[in-house]
């Protein structure tokens, strides 16, 4: 049974200027309600998972993400690729593939002209960063896409460990990055980027490129990251946050070298997932996978499961940053938490044949000691059957008490 979230960003917007003729667009939010122990436990709503944020180097992008709801939208604003005589961007056909394929909504960013170094050359890996902690805040998030990774591609690795450090300390976003254009399948590296854990549970990898065509009949090569993130908003959309993201690439004419059997298992072994053409259906991503070596976080399936649990749990709970530490707080704090995991169980997200099986919720006295209470601190701990029934992948919430913030 597909999970029963929105696709779609809310439809109501903000505007703002960053320039003549451009407008920012961003997701209406609906305040938060502050329901403290008195009101008894609100109903947590599951997040969004359409979203993705896409950062490249083109000039023509937005120093400040911008929020963009539909193609027409971003081509209106964010047209031009790169200034002439610089090396392509592929941020556009990375968005507009993005949308094809199901995404509900995109952040676009560019890297600006931060990061200079001494001698006066950009650093890359810097404005990277720096962009990077422009979207830190941000909401709804699901996804970060980097098309323009390998446009100096002695900086991709520093780019994309970036990247992944921004995943995994957010907690609920999944990089989807792609190997070098033109890379022979015995050439693909072992866990590329030389990632290690935890990063590495947050990131997917794509091979080969793909061609695409443009208006005209022109085809051009492109990066398949993008195609690959509409892919994955348009599986939960139509099976659910809990299923394998994989399927065809819709707008993708082929793919940049046709690989044997042998070649795809040997590059599927090394972390990387591989795209093949599949008669009947077309270009296809087939595999979906981490570049993580633990057994508990190599499926990319299961890593956004997990994701999608703990963003909506940060958000649904965090009215319990208004109130105090007590036993009641975190009584209602556990049934909350509970009624939503058992949602999930009872449409398929958990394995299980009792939701005993499927998860476990700890919010009290264990888990809350003094020293808790004294930094003003609740602690939620959550137990995720998302592999196999009773053994559990785990993680934190955690609210300051008393402050309003999270």
């Amino acid at each position: 049974m597909p999970q029963q979230q929105p696709n779609q960003p809310r439809t109501a917007t903000t505007s703002g200027r960053l320039g003549p003729d451009i407008d920012l667009r961003e997701p209406f939010r609906e305040p938060d309600v502050v329901r403290g122990a008195g009101h008894g436990a609100p109903f947590i709503h599951g997040v969004h998972t359409s979203v993705a944020a896409f950062i490249g180097d083109a000039p023509s992008l937005p120093g400040k993400p911008a929020f963009v709801r539909h193609p027409l939208e971003f081509i209106e604003a964010f047209s031009s690729r790169s200034a002439e005589g610089e090396a392509p961007s592929f941020v556009h056909d990375a968005v507009l593939g993005h949308f094809r394929n199901g995404g509900g909504g995109a952040w676009v960013l560019g890297t600006g002209d931060g990061g200079r170094r001494d001698h006066g050359d950009r650093d890359r890996v810097a404005a990277y960063r720096a962009a990077l902690a422009r979207l830190e805040r941000l909401p709804e998030i699901s996804l970060v896409v980097a098309p323009d990774l390998w446009r100096v591609a002695e900086e991709a690795d520093g780019i994309a460990r970036a990247i992944a450090g921004h995943c995994s300390r957010v907690g609920h976003r999944v990089a989807l990055l792609h190997t070098r254009q033109g890379l022979a399948p015995a050439d693909v590296r072992s866990r590329p980027f030389g990632l290690a854990e935890p990063d590495a549970q947050f990131v997917a990898v794509h091979y080969p490129w793909v061609t695409v065509t443009e208006v005209g009949g022109h085809e051009r090569l492109v990066p398949p990251s993008g195609h690959v993130s509409g892919m994955c908003c348009r599986a939960d959309t139509e099976q659910g946050v809990h299923t394998t993201p994989v399927g065809s690439l819709v707008g993708v004419v082929k793919q940049e070298r046709e690989l044997t059997e042998r070649e795809r298992e040997s590059v599927t072994g090394l972390g990387v997932n591989c795209l093949r053409f599949v008669q009947g259906q077309g270009v296809r991503a087939l595999d979906a996978q981490t570049l993580s070596t633990d057994p508990d976080w190599a499926s990319l399936g299961v890593r956004r499961l997990v994701n999608y649990t703990r963003a909506s749990l940060e958000q649904g709970t965090r009215w319990a940053a208004f109130d105090r530490n007590t036993a009641q707080l975190r009584a209602l704090i556990r049934q909350s938490t509970t009624t939503f995991l058992k949602g999930l169980w009872r449409q398929g997200a958990l394995p299980g044949e009792t939701a005993g099986e499927a998860f476990e919720v700890t919010c009290d006295d264990t888990n809350n000691t003094a020293e808790d209470v004294a930094r003003g601190h609740v602690n939620l701990d959550v137990g995720l059957a998302a592999v196999r029934p009773a053994e559990f992948v785990t993680f934190r919430v955690q609210h300051d008490i008393g402050s309003g913030t999270i």
